[in-house]
C-alpha cells in the first residue's frame, strides 16, 4: 500500500504512520519514522513484557496501532495454522484461531515453520502459510473468507518449504509462489480472496518476497527470485521488463527506497560462483522507459544472507552470513567501511533516525550511528551466554527441534531438487546449533517500542516513559 495512502488511511483513525508495521520489513524497506526508539536494553532492562507464542513461527510480527499479530504452525506434520492477536500495551491475548493445514509437511528445523509474515490493513489481518493456505480476519479475528492454493494449482513442491511473505496494494493481496512445481504470481482480492490475476512465472527455488513500488505513478510488483529481478504492473500482473543475468538472489529480498533498487544475493550452492554473487548485489534506478531500468553499480566484495539489504540516509547496509555488515555509498557503490557485529543477522536490519539497528539471531543486538564512518553506539543482550545455552539445550529435547538423519527422498509434492538423502553427525549438530533454540526471526518497530520475535516468544522492548 502506498505511503501516501496509508498515511491518510491511519489518520481518519487517529493512527499515526509510526504506529503501524504493516507487513514483512514494514513497507518492503524496513525503516520507520518511529520516534523514542530505545537505545539499550538487557533482559532486565527496558523490556515491558514478554508472551510465550504456541507453536513455532519464523514469520515477522505486524502492528496496527495497539495490536499486535502474529502466526505459527504446530504438530509433527505442521497441520495446525495458528493466528494470534496481543494487546501492544500490555502483551495480553486478545485472541487466537487455529486452522488445519491443506498440505503437511515434517515440523523439524530443516523445514520453513510459519515461516511468511501475514499483512494487516484497516480492513484485517491476511495470514499466508506454507501449506498453501490463505487466510484473511478481521481485526477481532473473525473469518473474512479463505483460501488453499494448493488444491487450486497444485502442492508446493520446496526442499525446505515455502518462505515467500505477501505483498500489498491498497485493494490486493500478492503472493509470489516459486516451487519446483509450476510457479506464479498471484494478486487476490481483498475483500473476498478471489483472484484478480494469476501470471504464470518459470519455475524455480527461491525464498524471496515480492515488493510494490510506485514508480512514475504506476504501482509495480518487483520479484527478485532465483536468478532474475522481474516487475510486473501491480493492477494487472503484466510482465514490464526482467533482468536475467542475477546469481544467489534466493533468500534475501531486494529494497526500493529514495529512488533507487538495491537487490540482495548470497552464494548460491547449486551453482558456486562467489564473483557472480558478489556482482549481483547491485543497485537499479528505475524509470517509465525502456527498458525501465539502469545498472547504476555492481557489488565487489559484500554477499548478503538470510538478511536483505538495508537502504537508509544515503547508504547501502548488506549483512553477510557470519555476520559481516558491508555499508557502501547508495549512489556509487563505494564501500565506507566493512566490520562485524556481535552476532549474525536472519532479520533485516532496520533504519530509525540516526540509528540502524541489528537484531543478531541468538537475541544480541548491535546498534550502529547511520552514516559513512563505523561507529557502535551500544550492543544489547535478551539473554545472558549461560541463559542462551540453557534455553538451547531445554529446545533440543522437544521433538520438533530434531533434525532427521535422512530426509527420505523428494519434498512435499513429490518433485523438485531434494536435500542430501542424509546428514553427517557433524552436519545434523551444525543445523542444531544453529537453527534450535530462541532465533530471533523478525523485528517491528513502532512508535517508541520494538516486538522481537523469536520461534516460540514475543518480546516487547520499551523504553520507560
Amino acid at each position: 500500500m502506498s505511503s501516501l495512502l496509508m498515511s491518510y488511511l491511519l489518520a481518519t483513525l487517529g493512527i499515526s504512520p509510526a504506529d503501524a508495521w504493516a507487513g514483512f520489513r514494514g513497507d518492503g524497506t524496513s525503516t520507520t519514522y518511529a520516534t523514542r526508539l530505545p537505545l539499550t536494553w538487557s533482559s532486565e532492562e527496558n523490556v515491558a513484557w514478554r508472551v510465550a507464542l504456541p507453536g513455532y513461527g519464523q514469520s515477522s510480527p505486524v502492528v496496527l496501532g495497539d495490536k499486535v499479530f502474529v502466526t505459527a504452525i504446530n504438530g509433527s506434520e505442521k497441520e495446525t495454522l495458528i493466528v494470534i492477536a496481543i494487546d501492544a500495551r500490555k502483551g495480553a491475548l486478545l485472541w487466537k484461531r487455529e486452522f488445519q493445514a491443506t498440505q503437511k509437511g515434517k515440523n523439524n528445523p530443516a523445514m520453513s515453520r510459519g515461516a511468511p509474515t501475514p499483512l494487516v490493513d484497516l480492513r484485517g489481518v491476511y495470514a499466508f502459510f506454507e501449506s498453501g493456505d490463505v487466510i484473511a480476519l478481521d481485526h477481532e479475528g473473525q473469518v473474512l473468507w479463505q483460501r488453499a492454493l494448493t488444491k487450486d494449482y497444485g502442492p508446493f513442491q520446496n526442499n525446505h518449504g515455502l518462505a515467500s511473505s505477501p505483498t500489498q496494494t491498497d485493494s490486493s493481496m500478492i503472493v509470489l509462489v516459486d516451487h519446483g512445481g509450476p510457479s506464479y504470481l498471484l494478486a487476490l482480492d481483498k475483500t473476498n480472496g478471489k483472484n484478480l490475476y494469476r501470471t504464470e512465472r518459470l519455475s524455480r527455488m527461491s525464498w524471496t518476497s515480492p515488493i510494490v513500488s510506485s514508480i512514475g505513478g504506476r504501482d509495480v510488483v518487483l520479484v527478485s527470485s532465483s536468478g532474475s529481478l522481474t516487475a510486473y504492473d501491480a493492477r494487472s500482473g503484466d510482465l514490464i521488463w526482467e533482468v536475467d543475468d542475477l546469481n544467489g538472489n534466493n533468500i534475501p529480498s531486494p529494497v526500493f527506497s529514495e529512488g533507487y533498487l538495491v537487490i540482495g544475493a548470497g552464494e548460491n550452492r547449486l551453482k558456486p560462483d562467489l564473483a557472480a554473487s558478489q556482482r549481483s548485489n547491485c543497485c537499479l534506478k528505475l524509470s517509465e522507459g525502456e527498458p525501465g531500468y539502469e545498472v547504476v553499480w555492481r557489488g565487489r566484495k559484500a554477499v548478503a544472507h538470510h538478511a536483505s539489504p538495508l537502504i537508509h540516509a544515503g547508504h547501502v547496509y548488506i549483512v553477510s552470513k557470519p555476520g559481516v555488515v558491508y555499508c557502501l555509498d547508495l549512489k556509487t557503490g563505494e564501500e565506507r567501511y566493512v566490520e562485524r557485529l556481535d552476532n549474525p543477522c536472519w532479520a533485516t536490519p532496520i533504519g530509525a533516525g540516526d540509528r540502524i539497528y541489528f537484531f543478531g539471531k541468538d537475541g544480541v543486538t548491535t546498534v550502529l550511528q547511520a552514516g559513512p564512518k563505523y561507529k557502535k553506539l551500544a550492543t544489547n543482550r535478551l539473554w545472558s551466554d549461560a541463559e542462551l545455552q540453557a534455553r538451547k539445550e531445554e529446545a533440543r529435547k522437544r521433538p520438533e527441534n530434531r533434525i532427521p538423519v535422512s530426509f527420505g527422498g523428494s519434498p512435499p509434492g513429490g518433485k523438485g531438487p531434494t536435500p542430501p538423502a542424509t546428514l553427517s553427525p557433524a552436519q545434523r549438530e551444525a543445523m542444531i546449533a544453529e537453527a534450535v533454540g530462541d532465533v530471533v526471526y523478525g523485528v517491528a518497530a513502532v512508535d517508541g517500542a520494538f516486538y522481537v520475535r523469536t520461534g516460540t516468544e514475543l518480546i516487547c522492548i520499551r523504553a520507560r516513559e
